[in-house]
């Protein structure tokens, strides 16, 4: 008997990870800004990018947000994705993600409701602690509050987008009562993505709520179906229902580092540069699931986290990590390390007119049939 209820329980997971769903793509952006470039030229850099990525036919573009560093100063996303908002129609906003510890609840109800009213219901919520000590400092801010300090954040926000009322009363924070103005658009509240890198106590915390996750970079293929594994048997210890387990678990995304060139070859040497200068100039390889000390490029290019190449080979490295992992929904990296603008524009039209197409209405079955056979 208990060895038919694991057996059924294994099945079930691993029809979870491999059940239908249609594959989607986005665009990341940090607001990398190395000695060549000036603030002014990463800003337009990444709102031209925002915009073709909209006109290319991308999901969603997620937002980054980090402060006082080179390899990434967008201090908060919500600007970003206003202005974004304000100039785009179609496509998703995501912010990837907002330091719950460094930002005052109040004033983030209050603005990413104002968005999602911009957007016209287009913002997604992604979340996370922080992990730089520079940055707590920088916001004189201590880092070790952050994990109560980020816990009373969220559910503050929560409090006030469900009620529509102000009034809260925490350790950091107690808060009158009045209306709160405006509401999200999107109800009942925006849609809520965990940023997840190597922690397990992070997918925890997101099944135990039935949160959408979205994965770093750095894990391998086999930590990657971990996670959706753990995930799934959390949530369903929970109670939560299997269908809405399953949906939400084919929700997941996961970022990859993404150039496409007319060659291999060529796309490999176009995306050197970028890419060892922010792995180089990055003190915290390891939040990401690199190794901590420096690595050369052919590292990174083994990794599994780099998709570069031609278009036919993205595609078939698209496929074989598709099915390995079950993830449906790739955030393409093309701009990491403050790639050359025209490089990655054309790198993300390439994508769009000769990868995405022969994958947007593959599901992970099919991907998985066709990498058995």
């Amino acid at each position: 008997m208990l060895y038919r209820l694991i057996l059924n329980l294994f099945t079930w997971y691993y029809e979870v990870l491999t059940k239908g769903a249609q594959m989607k793509f986005g665009t990341f952006h940090l607001y990398s800004m190395p000695e060549s470039t000036t603030g002014y030229d990463v800003i337009q850099n990444h709102f031209q990018q925002a915009l073709a990525a909209e006109e290319l036919g991308f999901h969603e573009v997620w937002l980054a947000e980090h402060s006082a560093r080179a390899y990434g100063f967008n201090g908060n996303t919500v600007l970003a994705a206003a202005a974004i908002a304000a100039a785009t129609k179609r496509i998703r906003i995501a912010t990837a993600v907002t330091r719950l510890p460094l930002h005052h609840p109040l004033h983030l109800a209050e603005d990413l409701a104002y968005v999602d009213n911009l957007s016209q219901g287009r913002l997604d919520w992604g979340i996370g602690k922080g992990y730089d000590q520079l940055e707590f400092g920088v916001y004189g801010v201590d880092f070790e509050e952050r994990e109560e300090r980020w816990q009373e954040t969220y559910d503050a926000v929560r409090q006030m987008w469900d009620t529509g009322r102000t009034e809260f009363k925490g350790k950091f924070y107690n808060f009158d009562d009045a209306e709160l103005l405006p509401l999200p658009l999107q109800s009942p509240s925006l849609p809520t993505y965990l940023m997840v890198s190597g922690s397990e106590s992070s997918v925890v915390w997101a099944a135990e709520r039935l949160l959408p996750i979205a994965i770093g970079s750095g894990p391998g293929w086999d930590d990657i179906r971990a996670k959706l594994e753990l995930y799934a048997n959390v949530a369903d210890t929970a109670g939560y229902p299997r269908d809405l387990i399953e949906k939400t678990v084919a929700n997941t995304w996961q970022l990859r580092q993404v150039h496409v060139a007319e060659t291999t070859e060529q796309a490999i040497d176009e995306f050197r540069e970028g890419l060892m200068w922010y792995m180089d100039s990055l003190s915290n390889r390891a939040m990401f699931g690199f190794a901590r000390e420096s690595k050369d490029y052919e590292y990174y290019l083994e990794h599994g986290a780099l998709v570069v190449g031609s278009p036919e080979k993205v595609v078939e490295d698209l496929k074989e990590y598709s099915a390995r992992t079950g993830i449906n929904n790739v955030i393409s990296w093309f701009s990491i390390g403050g790639q050359p603008q025209a490089q990655v524009l054309r790198g993300m039209q390439l994508f769009s007119e000769q990868v995405m197409p022969k994958l947007a209405n593959l599901t992970t079955d099919a991907l998985s049939r066709q990498i058995k056979a």
